[in-house]
Protein backbone atom coordinates (compact mmCIF):
# COMPACT_ATOMS: atom_id res chain seq x y z
CA UNK A 1 0.00 0.00 0.00
CA UNK A 2 1.25 3.58 -0.86
CA UNK A 3 1.66 6.17 1.99
CA UNK A 4 -0.71 9.83 1.26
CA UNK A 5 2.49 11.43 0.68
CA UNK A 6 3.68 9.06 -2.17
CA UNK A 7 1.12 10.27 -3.91
CA UNK A 8 2.15 13.52 -4.65
CA UNK A 9 2.97 14.73 -7.85
CA UNK A 10 6.70 13.91 -9.40
CA UNK A 11 9.59 16.13 -8.61
CA UNK A 12 11.84 13.89 -10.76
CA UNK A 13 13.07 12.94 -14.35
CA UNK A 14 14.19 9.91 -15.28
CA UNK A 15 17.34 9.00 -17.49
CA UNK A 16 17.22 7.04 -20.29
CA UNK A 17 20.27 5.23 -18.98
CA UNK A 18 19.70 4.40 -15.41
CA UNK A 19 16.62 4.54 -14.50
CA UNK A 20 17.91 7.07 -11.78
CA UNK A 21 15.73 9.73 -10.74
CA UNK A 22 17.45 13.07 -11.20
CA UNK A 23 15.80 16.89 -10.66
CA UNK A 24 15.77 19.23 -13.18
CA UNK A 25 17.54 21.89 -12.98
CA UNK A 26 14.30 24.19 -12.01
CA UNK A 27 13.44 22.20 -9.22
CA UNK A 28 16.75 21.83 -7.93
CA UNK A 29 16.77 26.28 -7.82
CA UNK A 30 13.00 26.13 -6.24
CA UNK A 31 14.03 23.34 -3.35
CA UNK A 32 17.51 25.41 -2.88
CA UNK A 33 15.72 28.64 -2.20
CA UNK A 34 14.85 28.29 1.48
CA UNK A 35 18.95 28.21 1.96
CA UNK A 36 19.14 31.86 0.75
CA UNK A 37 16.90 32.65 3.70
CA UNK A 38 18.50 30.53 6.56
CA UNK A 39 22.17 31.66 5.29
CA UNK A 40 21.37 35.19 6.10
CA UNK A 41 20.06 34.54 9.46
CA UNK A 42 23.01 32.36 10.44
CA UNK A 43 25.18 34.34 9.15
CA UNK A 44 23.95 37.44 11.11
CA UNK A 45 23.66 34.94 14.41
CA UNK A 46 27.38 33.41 14.70
CA UNK A 47 29.27 36.69 12.94
CA UNK A 48 26.93 39.09 15.07
CA UNK A 49 25.02 38.11 18.02
CA UNK A 50 27.93 37.47 20.41
CA UNK A 51 29.16 41.64 19.84
CA UNK A 52 25.79 42.68 19.85
CA UNK A 53 25.21 41.45 23.53
CA UNK A 54 28.41 42.20 24.47
CA UNK A 55 29.11 45.71 23.08
CA UNK A 56 25.25 47.25 23.32
CA UNK A 57 23.43 45.45 25.58
CA UNK A 58 26.75 44.96 28.17
CA UNK A 59 26.28 41.53 28.83
CA UNK A 60 29.19 40.06 30.90
CA UNK A 61 31.33 38.20 27.75
CA UNK A 62 31.41 34.99 30.03
CA UNK A 63 27.68 35.14 30.57
CA UNK A 64 27.00 35.77 27.01
CA UNK A 65 29.51 32.54 25.57
CA UNK A 66 27.36 30.38 28.52
CA UNK A 67 23.98 31.45 27.35
CA UNK A 68 24.55 30.44 23.75
CA UNK A 69 26.33 27.63 24.85
CA UNK A 70 23.15 26.33 27.27
CA UNK A 71 21.13 27.44 24.12
CA UNK A 72 22.34 25.47 21.65
CA UNK A 73 22.88 22.60 23.42
CA UNK A 74 18.99 22.95 24.49
CA UNK A 75 18.13 22.81 21.23
CA UNK A 76 20.33 19.52 19.96
CA UNK A 77 18.08 17.20 21.42
CA UNK A 78 15.89 18.43 18.92
CA UNK A 79 17.36 17.73 15.93
CA UNK A 80 17.15 13.53 15.70
CA UNK A 81 13.51 14.25 17.09
CA UNK A 82 12.82 16.22 13.83
CA UNK A 83 14.42 13.50 12.18
CA UNK A 84 12.18 10.63 12.93
CA UNK A 85 8.97 13.22 13.10
CA UNK A 86 9.94 14.11 9.41
CA UNK A 87 10.51 10.13 8.31
CA UNK A 88 7.18 9.37 9.89
CA UNK A 89 4.95 12.59 8.95
CA UNK A 90 2.08 11.55 6.73
CA UNK A 91 0.16 14.55 4.94
CA UNK A 92 -1.45 15.24 1.51
CA UNK A 93 1.83 17.77 1.08
CA UNK A 94 4.40 15.05 1.58
CA UNK A 95 6.63 14.14 4.98
CA UNK A 96 9.29 17.01 4.23
CA UNK A 97 7.98 20.13 2.61
CA UNK A 98 4.93 20.94 5.45
CA UNK A 99 8.22 21.46 7.32
CA UNK A 100 9.83 23.75 5.00
CA UNK A 101 7.45 26.60 5.97
CA UNK A 102 5.91 25.77 9.31
CA UNK A 103 9.58 25.99 10.80
CA UNK A 104 10.25 29.01 9.42
CA UNK A 105 7.42 31.35 11.43
CA UNK A 106 9.30 30.59 14.84
CA UNK A 107 12.73 30.68 13.07
CA UNK A 108 12.33 34.17 11.97
CA UNK A 109 10.14 35.30 15.33
CA UNK A 110 12.34 34.31 17.63
CA UNK A 111 15.24 35.47 15.44
CA UNK A 112 13.64 39.24 15.42
CA UNK A 113 13.13 38.98 19.36
CA UNK A 114 17.14 37.50 19.89
CA UNK A 115 18.25 41.08 18.47
CA UNK A 116 15.23 43.37 20.60
CA UNK A 117 16.98 43.13 23.55
CA UNK A 118 17.29 46.12 26.24
CA UNK A 119 20.37 47.33 27.52
CA UNK A 120 18.10 48.61 30.75
CA UNK A 121 18.21 45.22 31.82
CA UNK A 122 19.99 43.18 34.20
CA UNK A 123 22.72 40.95 33.92
CA UNK A 124 20.00 37.95 34.43
CA UNK A 125 17.74 38.96 32.63
CA UNK A 126 19.95 39.54 29.53
CA UNK A 127 21.15 36.14 29.97
CA UNK A 128 17.92 34.55 30.00
CA UNK A 129 16.53 36.42 27.23
CA UNK A 130 19.65 35.35 25.08
CA UNK A 131 19.06 32.06 26.27
CA UNK A 132 14.99 31.76 25.87
CA UNK A 133 15.26 33.31 22.05
CA UNK A 134 18.77 31.14 21.17
CA UNK A 135 17.02 28.08 22.18
CA UNK A 136 13.59 29.00 19.77
CA UNK A 137 16.30 30.55 16.90
CA UNK A 138 17.78 26.74 16.64
CA UNK A 139 14.69 24.72 17.25
CA UNK A 140 13.23 27.18 14.31
CA UNK A 141 16.13 26.24 12.31
CA UNK A 142 15.80 22.63 12.79
CA UNK A 143 12.13 22.54 11.44
CA UNK A 144 13.20 23.80 8.29
CA UNK A 145 16.95 22.82 7.56
CA UNK A 146 16.80 18.70 8.60
CA UNK A 147 13.72 17.74 6.72
CA UNK A 148 15.22 19.73 4.04
CA UNK A 149 18.50 17.97 3.94
CA UNK A 150 16.20 14.31 4.24
CA UNK A 151 14.34 15.71 0.64
CA UNK A 152 17.17 16.17 -1.10
CA UNK A 153 18.78 12.42 -0.04
CA UNK A 154 15.58 10.97 -1.05
CA UNK A 155 15.06 13.32 -4.72
CA UNK A 156 18.62 11.28 -6.37
CA UNK A 157 20.95 8.94 -5.74
CA UNK A 158 23.93 9.14 -8.15
CA UNK A 159 27.21 10.67 -7.14
CA UNK A 160 26.82 13.29 -9.74
CA UNK A 161 23.76 14.20 -8.71
CA UNK A 162 23.86 14.24 -5.02
CA UNK A 163 27.22 16.41 -5.46
CA UNK A 164 24.66 18.92 -7.93
CA UNK A 165 21.33 18.81 -5.58
CA UNK A 166 23.88 19.78 -2.55
CA UNK A 167 25.91 21.89 -4.63
CA UNK A 168 22.79 23.96 -5.39
CA UNK A 169 21.52 23.73 -1.54
CA UNK A 170 24.70 24.83 -0.15
CA UNK A 171 25.46 27.33 -2.78
CA UNK A 172 22.59 28.91 -2.21
CA UNK A 173 23.36 28.70 1.57
CA UNK A 174 26.20 30.70 0.92
CA UNK A 175 24.83 33.14 -1.28
CA UNK A 176 22.14 33.66 1.48
CA UNK A 177 25.40 33.98 3.51
CA UNK A 178 27.01 36.72 1.41
CA UNK A 179 23.67 38.69 1.48
CA UNK A 180 23.06 38.35 5.18
CA UNK A 181 26.49 39.76 5.53
CA UNK A 182 26.18 42.55 3.10
CA UNK A 183 22.84 43.57 4.23
CA UNK A 184 23.80 44.05 7.95
CA UNK A 185 27.42 45.48 7.55
CA UNK A 186 25.43 48.26 5.34
CA UNK A 187 22.62 49.15 7.22
CA UNK A 188 24.57 49.11 10.82
CA UNK A 189 26.94 51.78 8.93
CA UNK A 190 23.87 53.71 7.72
CA UNK A 191 22.70 53.85 11.04
CA UNK A 192 26.45 54.58 12.64
CA UNK A 193 26.81 57.41 9.79
CA UNK A 194 23.56 58.93 10.37
CA UNK A 195 24.39 58.87 14.02
CA UNK A 196 27.26 60.25 13.93
CA UNK A 197 26.21 63.24 11.84
CA UNK A 198 23.21 64.09 13.91
CA UNK A 199 25.39 63.60 16.88
CA UNK A 200 28.08 65.92 15.66
CA UNK A 201 25.29 68.79 14.30
CA UNK A 202 23.98 68.59 18.05
CA UNK A 203 27.21 70.23 19.28
CA UNK A 204 28.49 66.44 20.95
CA UNK A 205 32.10 65.64 20.27
CA UNK A 206 34.34 63.20 21.52
CA UNK A 207 33.32 60.32 23.23
CA UNK A 208 29.73 61.46 23.35
CA UNK A 209 29.92 60.99 19.39
CA UNK A 210 30.70 57.82 19.56
CA UNK A 211 28.64 56.70 22.36
CA UNK A 212 25.18 57.92 20.31
CA UNK A 213 26.85 55.76 17.22
CA UNK A 214 27.19 52.90 19.59
CA UNK A 215 23.51 52.99 20.88
CA UNK A 216 22.72 53.74 17.00
CA UNK A 217 24.17 50.52 15.93
CA UNK A 218 22.85 48.62 18.62
CA UNK A 219 18.98 49.52 17.88
CA UNK A 220 19.40 49.59 14.28
CA UNK A 221 19.58 45.71 15.05
CA UNK A 222 15.86 45.42 16.30
CA UNK A 223 14.51 47.30 12.81
CA UNK A 224 16.96 45.40 10.50
CA UNK A 225 16.01 41.79 12.19
CA UNK A 226 12.21 42.46 11.25
CA UNK A 227 12.79 43.04 7.75
CA UNK A 228 15.23 39.22 7.41
CA UNK A 229 12.39 37.95 9.37
CA UNK A 230 9.61 38.80 6.73
CA UNK A 231 12.40 37.59 3.81
CA UNK A 232 12.35 34.38 5.36
CA UNK A 233 8.94 33.52 5.70
CA UNK A 234 8.98 34.13 1.65
CA UNK A 235 11.60 32.10 0.64
CA UNK A 236 10.03 29.14 2.53
CA UNK A 237 6.90 29.58 0.80
CA UNK A 238 8.66 29.53 -2.64
CA UNK A 239 10.62 26.07 -1.26
CA UNK A 240 7.32 24.50 -0.41
CA UNK A 241 5.22 25.72 -3.59
CA UNK A 242 8.20 25.05 -6.07
CA UNK A 243 8.88 21.54 -4.71
CA UNK A 244 6.95 17.76 -5.07
CA UNK A 245 8.50 14.60 -3.40
CA UNK A 246 9.46 12.05 -5.33
CA UNK A 247 7.07 8.92 -5.36
CA UNK A 248 9.28 6.22 -6.16
CA UNK A 249 9.20 3.38 -3.71
CA UNK A 250 10.81 3.75 -0.36
CA UNK A 251 12.32 1.74 2.36
CA UNK A 252 10.07 1.99 5.37
CA UNK A 253 12.09 3.40 8.69
CA UNK A 254 12.04 1.69 11.70
CA UNK A 255 9.03 2.51 14.03
CA UNK A 256 11.27 3.34 16.94
CA UNK A 257 13.08 6.85 17.26
CA UNK A 258 15.95 5.34 20.10
CA UNK A 259 16.45 2.48 17.50
CA UNK A 260 16.55 5.27 14.57
CA UNK A 261 19.43 7.10 17.06
CA UNK A 262 20.60 4.15 18.11
CA UNK A 263 21.35 2.46 14.38
CA UNK A 264 23.02 5.93 13.31
CA UNK A 265 26.17 4.86 15.26
CA UNK A 266 26.32 1.53 14.54
CA UNK A 267 27.48 2.31 11.30
CA UNK A 268 31.25 2.50 10.76
CA UNK A 269 31.27 5.26 8.53
CA UNK A 270 29.13 7.32 10.39
CA UNK A 271 30.90 7.18 13.43
CA UNK A 272 34.37 8.06 11.27
CA UNK A 273 32.45 10.99 9.50
CA UNK A 274 30.97 12.20 12.86
CA UNK A 275 33.81 12.34 14.71
CA UNK A 276 35.74 14.69 11.95
CA UNK A 277 32.43 16.25 11.55
CA UNK A 278 32.42 17.48 15.13
CA UNK A 279 36.27 18.31 15.04
CA UNK A 280 35.81 20.46 11.98
CA UNK A 281 32.48 22.12 13.63
CA UNK A 282 34.07 23.53 16.75
CA UNK A 283 37.54 24.63 14.69
CA UNK A 284 34.88 26.88 12.13
CA UNK A 285 32.73 27.93 15.11
CA UNK A 286 35.61 29.56 16.86
CA UNK A 287 36.43 31.68 13.83
CA UNK A 288 33.36 32.57 12.52
CA UNK A 289 32.54 34.21 16.60
CA UNK A 290 35.64 35.30 16.74
CA UNK A 291 36.23 36.77 13.19
CA UNK A 292 35.42 40.82 14.15
CA UNK A 293 37.44 40.57 17.21
CA UNK A 294 39.92 39.55 15.53
CA UNK A 295 39.98 41.85 12.90
CA UNK A 296 38.91 44.99 14.98
CA UNK A 297 41.03 44.37 17.92
CA UNK A 298 43.77 42.10 17.13
CA UNK A 299 44.44 43.23 13.95
CA UNK A 300 43.49 46.99 14.23
CA UNK A 301 41.47 47.43 10.98
CA UNK A 302 38.87 49.64 10.91
CA UNK A 303 36.10 51.46 8.77
CA UNK A 304 34.95 49.70 5.56
CA UNK A 305 37.62 46.98 5.92
CA UNK A 306 36.12 44.18 8.52
CA UNK A 307 33.26 44.26 5.99
CA UNK A 308 35.00 43.41 2.20
CA UNK A 309 36.66 41.35 4.90
CA UNK A 310 33.75 39.38 6.11
CA UNK A 311 32.08 39.55 2.77
CA UNK A 312 34.86 39.24 0.36
CA UNK A 313 35.33 35.74 2.28
CA UNK A 314 31.52 34.36 1.53
CA UNK A 315 31.95 35.82 -1.75
CA UNK A 316 34.95 33.86 -2.53
CA UNK A 317 33.02 30.22 -0.94
CA UNK A 318 29.85 31.15 -3.79
CA UNK A 319 32.34 31.21 -6.29
CA UNK A 320 34.32 28.60 -6.14
CA UNK A 321 31.12 26.25 -5.66
CA UNK A 322 30.60 24.82 -9.18
CA UNK A 323 34.89 24.72 -9.32
CA UNK A 324 34.67 22.24 -6.44
CA UNK A 325 31.03 20.75 -7.55
CA UNK A 326 33.39 19.84 -10.99
CA UNK A 327 36.78 18.74 -9.12
CA UNK A 328 34.38 16.44 -7.05
CA UNK A 329 32.74 14.22 -9.89
CA UNK A 330 36.32 12.87 -11.01
CA UNK A 331 37.92 12.24 -7.01
CA UNK A 332 35.94 10.92 -3.68
CA UNK A 333 34.25 13.12 -1.60
CA UNK A 334 36.51 12.37 1.27
CA UNK A 335 39.73 13.69 -0.11
CA UNK A 336 38.19 16.24 -1.63
CA UNK A 337 37.18 17.61 1.78
CA UNK A 338 39.94 16.56 3.47
CA UNK A 339 41.92 18.89 0.83
CA UNK A 340 39.45 21.87 1.65
CA UNK A 341 39.74 21.56 5.49
CA UNK A 342 43.40 21.88 4.88
CA UNK A 343 43.06 24.72 2.93
CA UNK A 344 41.02 26.26 6.08
CA UNK A 345 44.27 25.28 8.16
CA UNK A 346 47.06 26.51 6.21
CA UNK A 347 44.66 30.01 5.88
CA UNK A 348 44.73 29.78 9.48
CA UNK A 349 48.31 29.46 9.82
CA UNK A 350 48.40 32.62 7.70
CA UNK A 351 46.79 34.77 9.20
CA UNK A 352 49.19 34.69 12.40
CA UNK A 353 51.35 36.99 10.24
CA UNK A 354 49.00 39.67 9.55
CA UNK A 355 50.06 41.61 12.08
CA UNK A 356 53.82 41.33 10.55
CA UNK A 357 52.23 41.87 6.43
CA UNK A 358 49.71 44.21 6.97
CA UNK A 359 46.22 44.47 5.47
CA UNK A 360 46.50 42.83 1.85
CA UNK A 361 47.78 39.82 3.34
CA UNK A 362 44.55 39.61 5.71
CA UNK A 363 42.49 40.01 2.49
CA UNK A 364 44.26 37.56 0.58
CA UNK A 365 44.28 34.80 3.64
CA UNK A 366 40.50 35.45 4.28
CA UNK A 367 40.05 35.17 0.86
CA UNK A 368 42.28 31.82 0.39
CA UNK A 369 39.67 30.46 3.20
CA UNK A 370 36.92 30.76 2.14
CA UNK A 371 37.69 28.78 -1.20
CA UNK A 372 38.38 26.19 0.96
CA UNK A 373 34.98 26.81 2.94
CA UNK A 374 32.68 26.58 -0.30
CA UNK A 375 34.08 23.25 -0.97
CA UNK A 376 33.83 22.43 2.55
CA UNK A 377 29.62 23.02 2.50
CA UNK A 378 29.10 20.73 -0.48
CA UNK A 379 30.99 17.97 0.00
CA UNK A 380 30.24 17.54 4.06
CA UNK A 381 26.71 17.34 2.75
CA UNK A 382 26.86 14.97 -0.40
CA UNK A 383 29.05 12.09 2.11
CA UNK A 384 26.01 11.80 4.31
CA UNK A 385 23.17 10.30 1.72
CA UNK A 386 25.92 8.20 0.41
CA UNK A 387 26.40 6.71 4.17
CA UNK A 388 22.34 6.43 4.61
CA UNK A 389 23.12 3.80 1.20
CA UNK A 390 25.21 2.09 2.98
CA UNK A 391 23.18 1.89 6.19
CA UNK A 392 19.99 0.86 4.12
CA UNK A 393 22.17 -2.20 2.59
CA UNK A 394 23.11 -3.36 6.05
CA UNK A 395 19.51 -2.70 8.29
CA UNK A 396 17.16 -3.26 5.63
CA UNK A 397 15.55 0.20 6.91
CA UNK A 398 16.37 3.91 5.67
CA UNK A 399 16.48 6.70 7.54
CA UNK A 400 17.21 9.52 5.87
CA UNK A 401 15.46 11.67 8.25
CA UNK A 402 17.20 10.36 11.53
CA UNK A 403 20.82 10.59 9.84
CA UNK A 404 20.56 13.92 9.16
CA UNK A 405 18.62 15.14 12.45
CA UNK A 406 21.73 13.55 13.97
CA UNK A 407 24.45 15.39 11.60
CA UNK A 408 22.21 18.72 12.37
CA UNK A 409 22.48 17.77 16.58
CA UNK A 410 26.65 17.08 16.20
CA UNK A 411 26.88 20.28 14.21
CA UNK A 412 25.16 22.22 16.84
CA UNK A 413 26.37 20.75 20.17
CA UNK A 414 29.79 21.51 18.44
CA UNK A 415 29.03 24.98 16.99
CA UNK A 416 27.51 25.78 20.34
CA UNK A 417 30.75 24.56 22.17
CA UNK A 418 32.74 26.72 20.56
CA UNK A 419 30.51 29.74 20.74
CA UNK A 420 30.13 28.89 24.04
CA UNK A 421 33.92 29.06 24.20
CA UNK A 422 34.65 32.05 22.38
CA UNK A 423 32.70 34.31 24.98
CA UNK A 424 33.92 32.15 28.41
CA UNK A 425 37.54 32.64 26.68
CA UNK A 426 37.44 36.02 26.20
CA UNK A 427 36.34 36.56 29.52
CA UNK A 428 39.20 34.31 30.93
CA UNK A 429 41.87 36.14 29.19
CA UNK A 430 40.19 39.47 30.21
CA UNK A 431 38.75 40.93 27.62
CA UNK A 432 36.21 43.52 28.46
CA UNK A 433 32.85 44.38 26.93
CA UNK A 434 32.92 48.17 25.18
CA UNK A 435 36.23 49.29 25.94
CA UNK A 436 38.22 50.30 22.85
CA UNK A 437 42.19 49.21 23.47
CA UNK A 438 41.88 45.74 25.44
CA UNK A 439 45.04 44.35 26.70
CA UNK A 440 47.74 42.59 25.69
CA UNK A 441 46.04 39.13 27.27
CA UNK A 442 42.73 39.31 25.41
CA UNK A 443 44.57 39.71 22.39
CA UNK A 444 46.55 36.83 23.40
CA UNK A 445 43.29 34.45 23.85
CA UNK A 446 42.32 36.30 20.62
CA UNK A 447 44.95 35.27 18.82
CA UNK A 448 45.34 31.41 20.49
CA UNK A 449 40.96 31.00 19.49
CA UNK A 450 40.70 32.15 16.25
CA UNK A 451 43.83 30.92 14.34
CA UNK A 452 45.72 28.43 16.53
CA UNK A 453 43.05 25.49 17.82
CA UNK A 454 41.39 25.75 15.10
CA UNK A 455 44.17 25.57 12.45
CA UNK A 456 44.91 22.30 14.85
CA UNK A 457 41.75 20.62 14.42
CA UNK A 458 41.52 21.18 10.87
CA UNK A 459 44.56 19.23 10.54
CA UNK A 460 43.11 16.68 12.53
CA UNK A 461 39.89 16.76 10.08
CA UNK A 462 42.06 16.09 7.21
CA UNK A 463 43.85 12.91 8.24
CA UNK A 464 40.64 11.68 9.47
CA UNK A 465 39.06 11.87 6.02
CA UNK A 466 41.73 9.95 4.80
CA UNK A 467 40.45 7.24 6.03
CA UNK A 468 36.81 7.64 5.37
CA UNK A 469 35.74 4.23 4.20
CA UNK A 470 32.78 4.48 1.49
CA UNK A 471 34.37 4.98 -1.81
CA UNK A 472 33.02 5.36 -4.99
CA UNK A 473 32.99 2.11 -5.72
CA UNK A 474 31.65 0.92 -2.72
CA UNK A 475 28.44 3.51 -3.24
CA UNK A 476 27.88 2.14 -6.92
CA UNK A 477 27.84 -1.62 -5.31
CA UNK A 478 25.50 -0.95 -2.73
CA UNK A 479 23.16 1.43 -4.93
CA UNK A 480 22.98 -1.71 -7.22
CA UNK A 481 22.09 -4.12 -3.98
CA UNK A 482 19.01 -1.52 -3.35
CA UNK A 483 17.37 -1.59 -6.64
CA UNK A 484 17.44 -5.20 -6.82
CA UNK A 485 15.78 -5.44 -3.74
CA UNK A 486 13.20 -2.84 -4.80
CA UNK A 487 12.24 -4.63 -8.15
CA UNK A 488 12.29 -7.67 -6.35
CA UNK A 489 9.56 -5.72 -3.29
CA UNK A 490 7.36 -4.72 -6.43
CA UNK A 491 7.77 -7.52 -8.19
Amino acid sequence: MQHRDQLAPESTTTTATDGVSTLTTTRKALYATITLGVGALDYVVVVFLLKYYTDYTGLDARLAGIALLLGKAFDAVSDPIMGYVSDHTRSRWGRRRPWFFSGAIPLSLSFIAMFSADPEWSQTQLFLWLVVTNVFFWSGNTMVMVPHAAFASEATETHGERISVMGWREGFMTIGLLAGGTAMFFLLENAVDRATDAAIVSGLTGDAVAEAARIARGEAHGTITMWFGVYVCALAAVSFLGTREPSKPRTPPRDSLFGDFFDTFRSRPFRLFTFALIIGQIADGLTASLALFAIEEWWGFEGPHPRFIMIGYIAMATLSIPIWIRIAGHFEKAHVLAVCTLIGAISLIGMLFVPYLGLSWAYLTFYFSGVGLGGRMIMGMAIVPDIIDDDEVRTHTRKDGAYFGMISLLRKLSRSLAIGFSGIGLGFFGYVSGVAGQAQEALQGIRIMFCIVPAVSCGITALILLWFPITRVRHRAALEELRSRRVTDIA
